[in-house]
C-alpha cells in the first residue's frame, strides 16, 4: 500500500502553523511529529488536542520534558514579574490529561512505510549534533532499533531539535532527515515559514508554508504590556512572530 506521510518536528505550541500545514496535506494517511510539541509557543494545549484528534504518533522532545519537570514542581504559579517565561505560560494552559500525554510519549519510535525501515527520535546527541558518517548512522541505528541494519534495505532516521531543514543523504539507501521546525528558526535563519516534509510513495519532499503569525504575536504584545515576562523570551516572540530583524531586537515601546 502507497502511502503519504506528514513528518513534522518543533510545534512549540504554535497551532496556527500547524493548522496551515495540514491545510495543504490533509490527504496525508500519517503523521509523525519528532517532539516538542510544547514551550515557546502560546497554544500548547490546542496542539496536543490536534496530535491527538488527527492520530499523529509522536516522540518525547526535551522541551516536551522541560515542560512537564516545571509543571509537576508547581513553582511556575508563583514565578514573579521578569523571571516569567513561555514554559510558565505553557504551564498554565495545560492540566493533567496534557502532562499525562507527554509523559506518555515515547523517546524512539520505529516503524516501516513503503519498503523503508524508519526510526524517529528528537535529537542526536545531548547538544545540536548530527550524524556525519556512515559508522555514527549504523551504531545509532543499532541501538535504537536493537539490530543492525539489513544490507541493501532503504533506512532513514528523522531527528528534530536542530530546527534546521534538510536531508542528509549517507548512501544510496541511507540517510537521516529533519523536517525543520513547524514554528521558529534558528537566530541565523530569518525564514519565518512554516516547514515539514512529505514522504509519499518513499520520496521526500521538504516544504515550508506562510502562515497567519498575528495571534500568537497578540500573546506575546500583551506580555510586553504587562511587563511581566522575561525580556529574552519576548525578544525571541518578537523574532518569530514579529519582524524583529534579530531575536535580540531592542523591545518595542507600546
Amino acid at each position: 500500500m502507497l502511502m503519504k506521510l506528514l513528518i513534522l518536528s518543533d510545534v512549540h505550541g504554535n497551532v496556527d502553523a500547524l493548522r496551515a500545514i495540514w491545510k495543504e496535506e490533509q490527504d496525508s494517511d500519517k503523521i509523525y511529529c519528532a517532539g516538542d510539541l510544547t514551550d515557546y509557543g502560546a497554544f500548547p494545549e490546542e496542539v496536543i488536542r490536534w496530535m491527538r484528534e488527527h492520530h499523529a504518533e509522536v516522540v518525547c522532545g526535551n522541551h516536551d520534558l522541560h515542560t512537564i519537570h516545571v509543571y509537576e514542581k508547581t513553582c511556575w504559579q508563583s514565578v514573579g514579574d521578569k523571571e516569567f517565561k513561555w514554559v510558565h505560560h505553557g504551564c498554565g494552559r495545560l492540566g493533567e490529561e496534557e502532562i499525562n500525554y507527554l509523559k506518555n510519549l515515547p523517546d524512539i519510535l520505529c516503524f516501516e512505510a513503503d519498503g523503508v525501515e524508519y526510526v524517529m527520535t528528537h535529537q542526536f546527541d545531548s547538544e545540536y549534533g548530527v550524524i556525519e558518517n556512515m559508522d555514527q548512522f549504523e551504531r545509532f541505528w543499532e541501538e535504537a532499533r536493537g539490530t543492525k541494519g539489513k544490507m541493501g534495505r532503504a533506512r532513514r532516521i528523522i531527528f528534530g531539535h536542530t530546527h534546521r531543514h534538510c536531508i542528509h543523504i549517507l548512501g544510496d539507501s541511507v540517510c537521516w532527515l529533519n523536517p525543520g521546525s513547524v514554528s521558529y528558526r534558528r537566530p541565523d535563519d530569518p525564514c519565518k515559514e512554516a516547514q515539514y516534509i512529505v514522504i509519499d510513495n518513499g520520496k521526500m519532499y521538504l516544504k515550508e508554508v506562510s502562515y497567519d503569525r498575528s495571534r500568537s504575536f497578540a500573546v506575546a504584545v500583551e506580555y510586553l504590556k504587562s511587563g511581566n515576562m522575561m525580556e529574552s523570551e519576548l525578544q525571541d516572540a518578537m523574532f518569530f512572530f514579529g519582524n524583529a530583524a534579530t531575536s535580540r531586537d531592542p523591545l518595542p515601546e507600546l
